[in-house]
């Protein structure tokens, strides 16, 4: 660790002494809300659109090697998960152009469904969010921003990728906009039959190359349109359909595996969000509302041939949600935000076993938060509160749970020492209320449901010093937390798993980033050193928790050989991490991995338009790694593709 910590102060000093000097400027709307995040003081990182398309994603988990300190994982359901400094999934809300993309009823959503193609830049919230942006965000905030007609260099773009085992992916998008109107509409269809496994997998569970089970389409179209009705009121609405269906990998060397199919999944999401100013431009209202339907079967089967149905389960879930931010400029230097967020929402659920007999369960959130911030030459200070509130009318055929009423609090600090550098301070206490899954779901048998499950609360805080210039971003931080209550999920004997509350869990890490551009070559380098240990019974934090991996590291290099043709070499690397196995109750180690990805392409210019013909070798190496015990990854994968705008 010393010597990692030792080369990126080596590397990122001596970058800094190339740079020059960049002229300090505070704006205030710099540090006013801008669309869903809160810029600043609050700490965050962003991933620009250049990286984003140089990743050749399929789905949006394929971004997590683009972005520091998260974890992409897939669980034993199949789902595609992020994990960000070791918090959970649900711990972390995730929001697509401001409308947040979790399903309540279990606070998380697959990410491999969710196309890659419409997103143009990601930005990642860090620490304990604002009140204002609600409950249930305990440990960061992910912004996917959709493609902005009104900045894009293009009106359309054609993308195309091909590669083993039925690989496919085609993207269509077009866009365009003048002083009041810009509208953008986008297709996506993503294909694969299955994935090559390493070569030197071998386990008779899973016989011959190509991952068992593994196949997925999805379907999704996507359009936006934002009108400018006049000089203090913008307004936009939000379309999204996607429709798919996958198979899960079943676990290899557990007694029990999950023989399932997703035969439908169908999310389907209307948003209008907008931003009335008042008074001059001296106040500004940022509202957004959205109607989230989702349905889902799962056909669980008796063995892995896949011909004998065991059981169905079939979901239909009704989500509306709301979220108001009112900003008010009080001076020169000062302004006040206040934040009312929630959602109503509504999970059926009925399975073959019971004759489809339906059952309904409720959930009632709602949030408000308040801010100030004071704004200075050489700081910026916010401190704000909130209060969450939820409700559970409706709990099937369970008994009911009272309603719960907590508290947030945050605070930021920030300090400019000179124009470039600058030192961050943050903190707070949030609450996430344990979702109707977690309390009631026995997942076709493979839980034992806890309806005592109590809500977690989260103390954190967060130093960090940055660095800023035109050509170099590098960012330190160190972040501690102690989760109370925090919900982990054991082991049973009768090789079932159930969820537990533990008293407390201590995290705390080094958090290193650098971002360099020069000329024609770029690079990009993360690394975060992590410790998560829970109290046991004698008062100290020595209990090991699951899928926490104590390094995790990216490693990004981007040059342009020649004007048109460019190599990207990425590396990831993910060590010390441990997991539970179906029917043990010890907790054991995963193997350390380091995956190695290369990108080669070339660029046609086409009068206006531009042509990027491009071939990617993900897992260069071939490399047996796992995300989770049981679940092995990809091998090698080969495809290549192309990228047409104009």
């Amino acid at each position: 660790m010393k010597k990692v910590i030792l080369l990126w102060i080596i590397i990122t000093t001596s970058l800094i002494a190339q740079t020059k000097d960049s002229i300090k400027a505070y704006r205030l709307e710099d540090v006013t809300i801008k669309g869903i995040l809160t810029l600043e003081p609050e700490s965050f990182i962003k991933i620009e659109p250049k990286e984003l398309r140089k990743a050749d994603a399929r789905s949006v988990i394929d971004l997590a090697k683009k972005i520091p300190s998260i974890k992409a994982q897939t669980n034993s359901r199949g789902e595609s998960l992020f994990f960000f400094r070791g918090a959970g999934e649900r711990q972390m809300t995730l929001f697509l152009d401001g409308m947040p993309l979790n399903i309540p009823w279990d606070n998380r959503i697959d990410l491999s469904f969710i196309p890659a193609g419409i997103i143009d830049e990601v930005t990642i919230l860090k620490g304990v969010p604002p009140a204002i942006f609600g409950a249930n965000a305990i440990s960061g905030v992910i912004n996917l921003s959709t493609i902005d007609p009104e900045i894009s260099s293009y009106n359309g773009k054609i993308s195309v990728q091909l590669g083993e085992t039925g690989n496919r992916k085609f993207t269509g998008t077009f866009m365009d906009s003048n002083d009041k109107l810009s509208y953008a509409i986008a297709g996506e269809l993503i294909n694969f039959d299955s994935f090559k496994l390493p070569s030197s997998f071998s386990n008779n569970d899973n016989p011959g190359e190509n991952r068992l089970n593994s196949y997925l389409e999805t379907k999704n179209v996507f359009g936006k349109v934002s009108y400018k009705f006049n000089d203090v009121f913008k307004s936009g609405l939000v379309v999204s359909y996607i429709t798919s269906e996958k198979g899960v990998p079943p676990e290899i060397d557990v007694s029990k595996p999950r023989y399932w199919q997703y035969p439908k999944w169908k999310n389907f999401t209307v948003g209008n969000s907008g931003q009335i100013d008042f008074n001059g431009n001296k106040s500004f209202l940022y509202y957004s509302l959205s109607f989230n339907q989702f349905k889902m079967q799962i056909n669980r089967y008796k063995n892995n041939l896949f011909n004998n149905i065991d059981d169905i389960e079939k979901n239909d879930d009704n989500t509306f949600r709301f979220r108001l931010i009112y900003t008010n400029i009080l001076s020169e230097n000062s302004l006040l935000k206040a934040g009312l967020n929630g959602h109503l929402f509504q999970h059926r659920e009925k399975f073959l076993s019971g004759n489809y007999v339906e059952q309904t369960y409720t959930e009632n959130i709602i949030s408000g938060g308040i801010e100030y911030e004071l704004i200075n030459d050489d700081y910026v200070l916010s401190f704000g509160g909130g209060i969450d509130y939820i409700e559970t009318p409706k709990t099937g055929d369970k008994p009911p749970k009272e309603s719960v009423t907590d508290y947030a609090v945050n605070a930021a600090f920030v300090y400019s020492l000179d124009e470039n550098l600058s030192v961050r301070i943050n903190g707070g206490r949030k609450t996430r209320f344990p979702t109707l899954r977690e309390t009631f779901s026995g997942a076709l048998g493979r839980f034992v449901p806890n309806p005592s499950l109590k809500a977690e609360s989260v103390n954190s805080g967060e130093l960090s010093v940055s660095y800023k210039s035109g050509s170099l971003n590098a960012d330190a931080s160190l972040f501690l937390s102690f989760l109370k209550d925090g919900i982990v999920r054991i082991s049973l004997p009768q090789k079932q798993f159930q969820r537990v509350n533990k008293d407390e869990i201590r995290t705390y890490g080094l958090e290193l980033v650098s971002k360099y551009y020069c000329g024609n070559f770029s690079t990009i380098f993360s690394i975060t050193f992590l410790s998560a240990r829970a109290k046991n019974k004698s008062g100290e934090f020595a209990d090991t928790l699951e899928y926490r991996p104590e390094v995790n590291g990216i490693l990004g290099f981007d040059y342009s050989i020649t004007k048109d043709l460019n190599a990207v070499l990425e590396f990831e690397y993910i060590g010390k991490e441990y997991g539970l196995k179906e029917g043990t109750t010890g907790y054991q180690r995963l193997p350390d991995y380091l995956l190695t990805n290369l990108r080669l392409s070339y660029n046609i210019g086409i009068g206006a338009s531009n042509l990027e013909i491009f071939i990617r070798f993900n897992n260069l190496f071939d490399r047996l790694y796992y995300t989770q015990f049981g679940l092995p990854e990809a091998g090698r994968q080969i495809f290549a593709g192309a990228n047409f705008q104009f």
